[in-house]
């Protein structure tokens, strides 16, 4: 049977007439461009009217009630003990918040927190553009660190009007790597803990010694969607196109689970195995409750921690027990949330978004920032044979329009934290996924920029370079070799300035 997969030089024909399309629009756009315009990102997308997400169409009753469920425990306040709650428990707040109702506005009505946290609220810091995004406008760090009286100093890089960032530090005093989350704040100075006494990490001293990397939140939309995605088909997607890539100096890879071989995808640097490992570390890494997954307290001074070890567990009284909606613990809820919620949904496109489509493919951009993948499965199996994908109907046989590889790629100084996690080294990072990009406020892992335009002209990097606005740059980032996306960079800064604007248009519509 004769094969009809393209040839090599087919391919390459493709390619070719591609550059060539760019060099012909390019040449007829500056012709009827103003000499004087430059591209520019035309900035977020208004929010929604609602702060309170869609879960994924299809879901039955059970797993609707699951996520309704979902959204209140994770819009839980914290607190330390089970009798310091200033308002009842597992209901409704009675003093909703305006812009989250099920959320309390200022009345504790959850418990657990440990004596370091970086926050007290799940949907604090994923807020942007709806609950569960990414970091909001005002930073919430002001409001985090003196609730209930809390007597912590704000760190001086969480600007009022800035990105929410968690704390990394590179190298412990002895100079062997940490690479771990420090807490930005402890219970000392809450009505909560009044016997706390515990002083927070002495940030300053470590921003000076250049010793701090930094994170923002990432979105948590249609993170079940990506779950769902099958190893294999990531693999096939990082040996596609195999030439092109190595042309232009792409190499990225996966970071794999140590324990059982399989594809780590969540994460900026794909740490994390499943949802199941996500939700329950930022349970106890933010918030600093201990759960089934993370059993013990991450500081156990006695005059802070008041709270049981591990806090947060299925509910054996009878009350909760017998309530197949409150016998899961909340952590174990965040997972269902992330599973459950849905995807973000891209705009109209215009004209120019349409063409800067194309164009985004034509540069090169879609050979990490994979436009899709497809989920296993068929809602109603014929066969036992039909029986695979996820459990959940509404998630089988879906278009993931995420936008990522899912892989993790050498970035360079420009984008280095030097921080190594798994199969991650310390200028590596996993593609982000562009989905929701249209709606977030502030990018690149650290939030340094809030331009579209910085944050791709911040994929370029070179042996030798100092990591030029990079926070986290360091001894080491001269060290660091060239950029995985320096060449499609290259190709981006080619394009006449209508084209860029083109691509900015279409990024900002996802």
């Amino acid at each position: 049977m004769k094969s009809t997969r393209p040839s090599r030089s087919t391919k390459h024909f493709a390619i070719a007439a591609g550059i060539f399309c760019i060099t012909v629009s390019s040449t007829l756009l500056a012709q009827i461009a103003p000499p004087w315009f430059r591209a520019k990102d035309p900035g977020p997308r208004p929010n929604p009217t609602t702060t309170v997400p869609n879960a994924v169409p299809r879901l039955n009753a059970n797993e609707i009630a699951l996520f309704n469920e979902s959204l209140l425990r994770v819009s839980e306040l914290e607190g330390t003990c089970d009798t310091c709650a200033q308002q009842p428990q597992n209901v409704l707040p009675v003093d909703p918040d305006p812009q989250n109702p099920f959320s309390p506005l200022r009345l504790v009505n959850s418990a657990g927190m440990g004596p370091v946290f970086n926050a007290d609220q799940c949907f604090t810091c994923h807020s942007q553009p709806m609950i569960g995004g990414s970091s909001p406008r005002k930073n919430p760090a002001e409001a985090i660190a003196h609730r209930l009286g809390g007597s912590n100093t704000v760190p001086s890089f969480e600007e009022p009007d800035g990105v929410f960032r968690e704390v990394r530090f590179k190298f412990n005093q002895d100079g062997t790597r940490d690479g771990g989350v420090h807490s930005l704040f402890t219970l000392e100075g809450r009505s909560d803990a009044p016997a706390c006494r515990l002083e927070q990490p002495d940030f300053e001293r470590e921003v000076r010694k250049r010793n701090i990397a930094y994170r923002i939140p990432l979105q948590l939309f249609g993170l079940g969607l990506i779950e769902a995605i099958q190893d294999s088909a990531i693999r096939a997607n990082m040996n596609s196109d195999r030439e092109l890539k190595e042309r232009l100096g792409i190499h990225g890879h996966t970071n794999i689970v140590a324990n059982n071989g399989t594809i780590s995808r969540f994460g900026w640097k794909a740490q994390n195995a499943s949802l199941t490992m996500f939700a329950g570390e930022a349970y106890n890494v933010e918030m600093g409750i201990s759960n089934d997954l993370f059993p013990s307290s991450r500081s156990e001074n006695s005059d802070c921690n008041l709270s049981y070890e591990p806090f947060d567990v299925p509910r054996t009284d009878n009350e909760l027990y017998n309530n197949p909606l409150k016998i899961m613990p909340a952590w174990l809820m965040f997972t269902e949330f992330m599973r459950f919620v849905d995807a973000p949904q891209p705009a109209p496109l215009s004209a120019s978004a349409s063409r800067g489509k194309n164009l985004f493919n034509e540069v090169g951009c879609a050979l990490c920032h994979t436009p899709s993948f497809k989920t296993p499965g068929v809602p109603y199996p014929a066969s036992p044979s039909d029986e695979i994908g996820p459990k959940t109907v509404a998630l089988r046989g879906q278009t993931v329009n995420l936008y990522s590889d899912l892989l993790v790629h050498h970035m360079g100084a420009t984008l280095a934290d030097n921080i190594a996690q798994g199969n991650a080294g310390p200028d590596e990072f996993r593609t982000t996924p562009l989905w929701g990009l249209g709606q977030r406020l502030f990018f690149l892992h650290d939030g340094r920029t809030q331009d579209l335009m910085v944050a791709i002209q911040d994929h370029f990097s070179f042996p030798g370079f100092d990591g030029g606005d990079n926070p986290a740059k360091d001894r080491d980032s001269l060290t660091y070799g060239h950029s995985e996306a320096n060449d499609v960079v290259r190709r981006f800064n080619s394009l006449h300035e209508n084209d860029k604007q083109a691509i900015l248009d279409f990024l900002r519509s996802l």
